[in-house]
């Protein structure tokens, strides 16, 4: 509500009434913060928002503007969705008392530059697009006292819920290799590979750091594609199905125990399969566990990695492992968990189109309705890439937002961008990276004046100057012969680099 100079002194005469009629019942002095020079000099606005108008966005009046009485900006640090059209909007402004408020606006492509009383004229169109400059002036009551604010009604220049990848990979894999295969272990990643000279294992604290090369020791030809981890060890095949494992990566010695195929670690326990004659069967490491033959429609071959989930329905966490090729030859793109007792097919929406060695890993999504033009940001499964039944591989990208029961292709903002070719069989790995901003006076004077606004009675805290930013490192992949792209590309969603609001 604005109240003009009028309703202002009868706002006045009632306060001062309401002065009166408590001191009448006690002695106390009652502090009602307003006196006659306040009453009259002030120059602050109170409140800023832009009416609604569905034809530009849904719910455009929720958008919160912050006032800084000190820096003289009225903006929205939660910046309006990209491409919104700002070229005509209506403010809505108010004040505590006011003898005159004007609003100037220069330098406009759609209009000309031009002041206007906002007393008289507040149902105005507003070109609030850069270049224009839009300010308003705040005249007191007595006249004696004006301010000027400058408005900024932000937009993102991108679009935030786009995953962002860049237009060059971030980096080569080290060593020149022509296949490899990276996982993570404890609090390290480690990257198996190949070269001219021989097997070698890249171990690095994190994505971004140098790390260090060892040369790896085999008992017999190692399968790169097999390599995976437990919360222990690390496990291979070889060529001819021995199962080995190492602490390190470097020196692997034979467990004595022949496989056909490695799901991945669950716990301290590695999963797989056994084959024997035409019959698949699920087996373990440590083996202490009874064999359990493997469904007909069960992958035995070309999984994707292991994702371990925790949900609060279940009891023990479920680790799953999407697509890949079953018993008779056919591609599945089905999802199978197994939760420490039995495995079983999830899928009640399977990708439509099979793959196997595709690259699924958990991360977000963001949603926004058409009602509200805010986004929520939702845990998913995203699967990428693979190998098609006609051996072609795939840059399509799935996404699920409930634990790989339904899948469905994810929207094009979700989607690979054209630099970064088809592939199968690449590993993502999920870290966060810490951003940063300097925090300016300004920052300290928003913030503070952001938190008494919301709560009066809350003390202010330091801006936010970091926040963590989950990245997807992208490594490897195979085109359709089977060459090695000797790359990794980081990428993530727009939204989540920006600075968070307080």
């Amino acid at each position: 509500m604005r109240i003009k100079s009028g309703g202002y002194l009868l706002a006045a005469a009632m306060i001062a009434m309401g002065v009166t009629a408590c001191n009448s019942d006690s002695d106390e002095t009652v502090d009602t913060g307003f006196t006659s020079d306040n009453i009259y000099s002030a120059t602050a606005i109170t409140a800023f928002y832009i009416k609604a108008n569905s034809k530009i966005l849904n719910n455009l009046d929720s958008c919160y503007f912050t006032i800084d009485l000190v820096q003289s900006k009225i903006f929205n640090a939660d910046s309006l969705p990209y491409g919104t059209d700002i070229t005509k909007l209506v403010p809505n402004i108010s004040t505590n008392g006011s003898s005159l408020i004007e609003i100037s606006v220069k330098g406009s492509s759609v209009m000309n530059d031009t002041t206007f009383t906002y007393t008289t004229e507040s149902t105005d169109s507003i070109d609030f697009s850069s270049p224009s400059k839009v300010s308003v002036r705040v005249v007191s009551v007595n006249s004696k006292y004006s301010q000027t604010y400058d408005i900024n009604v932000n937009v993102h220049t991108i679009k935030a819920d786009s995953l962002e990848w860049g237009t060059i990979a971030w980096r080569e894999l080290p060593g020149n290799p022509d296949a490899q295969k990276t996982i993570e272990f404890g609090d390290k990643i480690l990257t198996l590979f190949h070269n001219g000279n021989g097997y070698n294992v890249w171990t690095g604290a994190d994505p971004e750091s140098t790390g260090t090369v060892s040369a790896a020791s085999f008992p017999e030809q190692p399968e790169i594609s097999s390599f995976a981890a437990t919360d222990d060890a690390l496990y291979c095949l070889g060529s001819n199905g021995a199962l080995m494992t190492s602490t390190d990566g470097a020196s692997w010695r034979a467990t004595g125990d022949t496989w056909s195929h490695i799901y991945g670690g669950y716990g301290a326990t590695l999963l797989g399969l056994e084959k024997s004659g035409d019959e698949y069967y699920h087996v373990s490491y440590p083996g202490n566990a009874t064999r359990v033959k493997a469904s007909a429609d069960c992958p035995v071959s070309g999984t994707s990695e292991f994702i371990l989930i925790e949900n609060m329905w279940f009891e023990n966490p479920i680790a799953l492992t999407v697509g890949g090729r079953i018993s008779n030859g056919n591609l599945t793109g089905a999802t199978w968990g197994y939760d420490g007792n039995t495995w079983a097919k999830l899928s009640q929406g399977p990708i439509s189109t099979q793959y196997e060695d595709m690259t699924v890993f958990p991360y977000f999504a963001l949603r926004s309705t058409s009602k509200w033009w805010r986004v929520s940001k939702d845990s998913a499964l995203l699967a990428m890439g693979g190998r098609k039944s006609d051996g072609t591989v795939s840059d399509s990208v799935y996404v699920s937002l409930d634990g790989g029961i339904h899948w469905n292709m994810a929207g094009e903002s979700l989607q690979l961008p054209d630099v970064i070719p088809p592939f199968a069989n690449a590993q993502a790995i999920v870290r966060d990276n810490t951003l940063t901003s300097r925090a300016s006076s300004a920052d300290m004077m928003w913030n503070e004046l952001t938190m008494l606004r919301h709560n009066p009675f809350s003390r202010a805290v330091a801006p936010v100057t970091s926040w963590e930013c989950p990245f997807i490192y992208l490594y490897g992949g195979v085109d359709d012969a089977g060459t090695l792209y000797p790359t990794v590309w980081r990428g993530t969603i727009n939204q989540l680099t920006f600075k968070p609001i307080e």
